[in-house]
Parts: structure tokens; sequence; C-alpha cells
């Protein structure tokens, strides 16, 4: 085996692993407090990440830039939960479904618009070096999009676990009638998991941009790459959306490298029949007890 060759294709699987579990985080929350897979978490990125795009053209300061385009998107997801989940929260599982797919394609037809269909480089905002590890070659680029987003998702772990504000969405999501009786406000806990969502959706979004590139399709390609990062996981499982992310980002980068990269999404649906064969709950995925 070409150990060059290799590393070469772990630092590629780490690097896009990384992003998808950022991603995937805030996708998963909605789903360990709801129950509700939130199919329009992509294009609510897509769009923040745009309005990055756009502010960055406008010469606006980076840090400054970026901000304003993660607040769009924590604004975006209040929106979509305000307008496409809370009025059919209680309906059948199918309506919220179909809400959230609605939501989705309304913003993608916005972003559509104002921006066009073309595919567009990302500025690059992180300059790309060649590092030399002995013999290996490593992209500067990856390394440093690496630790951004395992720093961001571990800002969001933490949040989660350490803050009075995270302990109460945790309670919420383990039983919704019981935290409303302890005087947790159970609206205002969904409001801010949507915020929280949608604001580390699009710092994954600009680390995705970087990475490849920015086009609209991107946000339903994010969607179903966190979709499947949380079911390798573990559906409602902050430590399985990490986790999931990572094994994606490897299995998808070695199957690229050493099967064949037309067929790497094939093998990833193929991967995703496997565990939920073989392990329906994903690896973190715990078995939850029924009342009967």
């Amino acid at each position: 085996m070409d150990l060059d060759y290799f590393v070469k294709q772990l630092i590629n699987g780490l690097a896009a692993g990384s992003i998808y579990a950022l991603i995937a985080v805030g996708y998963n929350m909605v789903y360990g407090i709801l129950g509700l897979t939130n199919f329009a978490h992509g294009d609510v990125y897509m769009f923040g990440t745009f309005v990055a795009l756009s502010l960055l053209a406008a010469h606006v300061p980076v840090p400054v830039a970026i901000l304003i385009a993660c607040l769009v998107g924590g604004v975006l997801g209040i929106l979509v939960e305000r307008v496409a989940y809370r009025p059919v929260r209680d309906a059948p599982r199918v309506v919220p479904i179909i809400s959230a797919l609605a939501a989705a394609l309304v913003l993608r037809n916005i972003a559509q618009l104002i921006w066009g269909t073309e595919t567009m480089p990302f500025p690059a905002l992180i300059p790309a070096k060649t590092v030399h590890l002995g013999t290996i070659e490593i992209n500067s680029l990856q390394l440093i999009i690496m630790a951004i987003a395992l720093s961001l998702t571990a800002i969001f772990a933490l949040i989660v676990r350490k803050t009075k504000i995270g302990k109460a969405t945790r309670s919420v999501s383990q039983d919704i009638p019981a935290s409303q009786l302890m005087g947790i406000g159970v609206n205002q806990i969904i409001t801010y998991v949507y915020f929280a969502g949608g604001f580390f959706g699009v710092a994954g979004g600009i680390l995705f941009a970087m990475y490849y590139a920015i086009w609209i399709g991107m946000g339903f390609l994010g969607t179903m790459n966190a979709w499947i990062a949380c079911i390798i996981g573990g559906i409602g499982s902050l430590e399985g959306a990490f986790t999931g992310g990572i094994l994606l980002g490897l299995f998808q980068a070695f199957a690229s490298g050493y099967i064949s990269s037309p067929y790497r999404d094939a093998l990833t649906y193929a991967l995703v029949m496997i565990i939920l064969i073989v392990r329906p709950k994903g690896i973190f995925g715990r078995q939850m007890a029924e009342k009967v």
C-alpha cells in the first residue's frame, strides 16, 4: 500500500468529515427534541453561505461578514420553525416533513432568483500552503478547516453540556410534558435549537464552500450528508452526529480513492442500508422504551 496516498485520503476524509460533523450536529439536535427531520436545514445554511459571499464581495470585513451570515442562518432557522414546523408540530409525522420540504424549496428558489444557478468559487479566506511531513504533502487549508470545524463542534457541545440553556435543552429532548411542568419554556428552547442549528450550519456551509465551491444545490447535498451522518452515528445523539460525520467523510474519501469516485454515492447509500439492517439505531443510538 502506498503510505503517502493513504495519508492523503485520510486527510481528505477527516477534512470533509469534520465539516459534515459540524453541519450534522445542528441537524441532529432538532430530531433529538421533536423527533422531526429538518429537511430545510441544508437550504438554511446554503442561503446563509450566499449571504456571506455577497458581503465579502461588498468588501465587508471577513469576521463581520461571517458573523452576519451566521446570524442570518440562525434567524432563518427560527423562521422555518415558526412557519413550517410549529403550526403542524402535533400533526401526523408526514405533514411536518412535507412542510419542511416546502420551506426548503422556497429558500432554494429565492436563492436562485438572487444569485443564479452557477457554481462559483468561494473567496480564499485562508491562504493555502503545502505542508511537508517527510515525503507526504498536506494542504494547509485542509488542516485549518478541520481545526475550525472541530473547534466549533466542541463549542456547540460545551454549550449543550455545560450551560443552563443547554441543560434545559437536554431536559426538553427527554420529556417535553415533564419539562413544561418544571417551568421550562419549551417553545423558547425549540427556538434556541433552530437558531443554533442555523448559526453553526452556516459556519459549516462556509467551510464547505471554501473546500469545494458554492452553488444552490449544496444545501440539498449537505442535508443528505447530515442525514446519513446521523444514521451512522445515531439519530438524536450529539456524539453520534459528530462521529457519523467523521466516519462518513472517511468512507467517502477511501471509497473514491481506492474503489471508484463515480460510484462513491452509491457505495455510501449501500453503507446506509447495511447500517439500518445491522444497527438501526446507529452507533450511539439507544432503544427507547415505549409505553403500551
